[in-house]
């Protein structure tokens, strides 16, 4: 491929690519439903983290699970 052709074919590509990116940032999520879809299902992700973070925090501090769960507890190799 002679120099000049390998630039056009590069300015091509990359004006192929651009014009399928689309709108960058904010906008991006409102116009593409795909980008949408994935951004709140990275979201949900996060917030379910979080609650089972919560959930469980609450329950290591229960009597009851430490008394269910006495043997690893009370181990000094597990903590």
């Amino acid at each position: 491929m002679a120099p000049g052709a390998a630039a056009q074919f590069d300015t091509a590509a990359l004006q192929a690519r651009q014009a399928l990116q689309g709108k960058a940032g904010p906008m991006a999520l409102v116009t593409n439903a795909k980008v949408f879809g994935i951004a709140c299902f990275a979201c949900l992700g996060g917030l379910l983290y979080g609650y089972n973070q919560g959930v469980f925090s609450g329950v290591l501090a229960m009597n009851n699970f430490n008394a269910r769960m006495c043997i690893a507890s009370e181990s000094k190799s597990l903590s």
